[in-house]
């Protein structure tokens, strides 16, 4: 099965036109001998080869491709053939709500669908959905690198550009992901953007991604972990046309504007933004530096009485120089509610709080900050 799946890897790479060739008739049995006749060469190469990083596919493989692009695609077998013609990428599924690590929302539409499928390479690249906030766009993407890369490790994408109709992106961007499928070869990143104030004054979106060249980095020795194998070369743009009320029709906005200080250092929180998929409270400082470093958190509970806990996340955080900008989400492993749940409430009563980190390894000792504040929904 597993050298089924090359075989049919490297027809989504082979490029030919069938109809400058004269047809052949074969039977059905003799089309069946000869895919069993290649797979069996197949095995037998397979059993011989070293295992490599290079994604490079065997001749065989290509011999092989090609003799199977002139079957008939009638029978079962052909029909198999032609089916798994399409690009692995195309009907693999990893949604943002899978890439968050969140459970499946009945809102059915909370992201925009891209699927759109390049190469960089000899790997396969999807955009598979995007999320937009007012100020935070989400991309997520997967690589498909077409074979395990065991005691190496998928780093991402070397060079990324972004621009919204036409206008170049210059805020920050980080990303972070995992290996969704090590047996596929298939790894998640999702781009983190934060986004100026003037790509949230338009009603027509034309969002395009430029991603070039792929690093791989060598985990087997301690020592090499910062050293890079030579990367998977190559570039690819996606492009995606939506509007803003496509984008945002599930997210809203409530104020805050709460001032406060603790210890270290003073905080200011904003806003509170909410979605289906998750929610966050957003926080900014301009007197912060990451050392010392203070862990905070905002809790409390809703009107029904279920307990909430806001956290920073991975994906919620841009510190630079002197400002801080974070977004505590809402953590559902933590709190009693999903953030689509929480669209039920009427109001949330919040609570902010902090503790310095500890230089040894040790409990977090919080203590509370600022007076409580409550926020109405859905008013």
């Amino acid at each position: 099965m597993n050298n089924d799946k090359k075989l049919y890897q490297l027809l989504n790479q082979v490029k030919t036109d069938i109809s400058d060739y004269d047809e052949t008739s074969l039977s059905d049995q003799e089309k069946a001998d000869l895919l069993t006749s290649v797979k069996s060469r197949l095995d037998h190469s397979s059993t011989k080869q070293t295992k490599t990083t290079n994604w490079k596919k065997p001749i065989l493989l290509i011999a092989a491709a090609l003799l199977l692009a002139f079957l008939g695609l009638q029978t079962p077998v052909g029909q198999r053939v032609q089916a798994a013609a399409s690009s692995f990428l195309e009907n693999f599924r990893y949604t943002i709500t899978d890439a968050l690590g969140i459970e499946e929302r009945t809102t059915d539409d909370t992201s925009i669908a891209v699927d759109q499928v390049q190469t960089i390479g000899d790997a396969e690249i999807k955009v598979e959905d995007i999320l937009i906030f007012d100020d935070l766009l989400l991309i997520n993407i997967l690589a498909d690198l077409g074979e395990s890369l065991e005691d190496y490790h998928f780093g991402g994408i070397e060079n990324k550009t972004l621009s919204i109709n036409g206008q170049a992106v210059t805020g920050s961007m980080s990303s972070y992901g995992r290996t969704v499928s090590e047996e596929d070869a298939v790894h998640n990143r999702i781009l983190v953007i934060d986004l100026d104030e003037d790509f949230s004054m338009t009603d027509n979106y034309t969002i395009e991604i430029t991603l070039e060249d792929l690093f791989i980095i060598d985990m087997k020795d301690n020592a090499k972990r910062d050293e890079r194998v030579p990367p998977v070369e190559g570039k690819a743009t996606f492009s995606v046309d939506t509007t803003r009320d496509e984008l945002q029709k599930h997210t809203n906005k409530y104020s805050i504007d709460q001032e406060l200080s603790t210890d270290l250092y003073d905080y200011s929180i904003n806003n509170l933004n909410t979605h289906p998929l998750f929610s966050f409270i957003e926080i900014t400082s301009d007197n912060w530096t990451d050392i010392p470093f203070e862990v905070i958190e905002i809790r409390g509970e809703d009107n029904r009485g279920n307990e909430l806990i806001f956290t920073g996340h991975s994906y919620t955080y841009n510190g630079a120089e002197d400002h801080y900008t974070g977004r505590l989400a809402l953590s559902e492993e933590d709190s009693d509610i999903t953030s689509e749940q929480m669209l039920e409430s009427e109001e949330l009563h919040l609570q902010f709080y902090s503790a310095e980190f500890p230089e040894d390894v040790g409990m977090l000792n919080f203590t509370s900050y600022g007076k409580p504040f409550t926020i109405e929904l859905n008013q």
